[in-house]
């Protein structure tokens, strides 16, 4: 007679589990739009900043670095809009804000995202304060996309998002790299 409350707990259990692993998947989803879109925003200011640092830079090595941004950036920006038109989730169009119909200030540089608190500050500086500071955006943005970017590579859902998460940490990883010498280099010398 004791075991009489197994059958009714065992069905309960069984009738809840595809609504616990829909709900799971769902979050899965949610979690890779959530990547896509983050990705996508921060790849569009990326590029907005590096194409004002490749012309206003003072510095020739920082001007390339700026280019390499540039290019890396829309390359990826393309297959992350490509992702969320898939998905269902299309990204919200440059200059425009997702819960605002209001477009947005133009943009700084010509097929841009739009301003940002940081290309306004970039924009106010020239010379070598305007390469320190650049560098300096590129370090902090850079190590929090590794962050962003390696998440979505061990735990994402989506295998079209854990593919290109994956493919591309290691450019991430390398233009954090490149920044952090290149600023370790210009600190060395204004220093001087």
């Amino acid at each position: 007679m004791k075991k009489s409350w197994i059958a009714p707990l065992a069905a309960l259990i069984l009738a809840t589990a595809p609504a616990v692993q829909a709900e799971t998947k769902g979050d899965d989803k949610s979690a890779d739009a959530s990547f896509i879109q983050q990705a996508l925003k921060s790849g569009q200011e990326e590029v907005a900043i590096a194409k004002v640092a490749a012309e206003k830079a003072q510095s020739s090595e920082v001007k390339q670095l700026a280019q390499m941004l540039a290019s890396d950036h829309s390359a990826v920006n393309e297959q992350l809009a490509l992702l969320a038109q898939r998905n269902g989730a299309t990204p919200a169009p440059r200059g425009t804000d997702k819960q605002s119909t209001e477009p947005s200030p133009p943009s700084t540089a010509p097929g841009a995202a739009p301003s940002s608190p940081k290309l306004d500050e970039l924009g106010k500086l020239t010379g070598a304060e305007f390469d320190k500071r650049f560098l300096a955006i590129i370090v902090e943005g850079h190590e929090k996309s590794v962050e962003l970017w390696s998440k979505e590579a061990e735990t994402g859902a989506n295998p079209a998002a854990k593919k290109l998460a994956t493919e591309t940490l290691p450019k991430i990883r390398s233009h954090l790299q490149q920044a952090k010498s290149l600023q370790q280099t210009t600190e060395k010398k204004q220093n001087r």
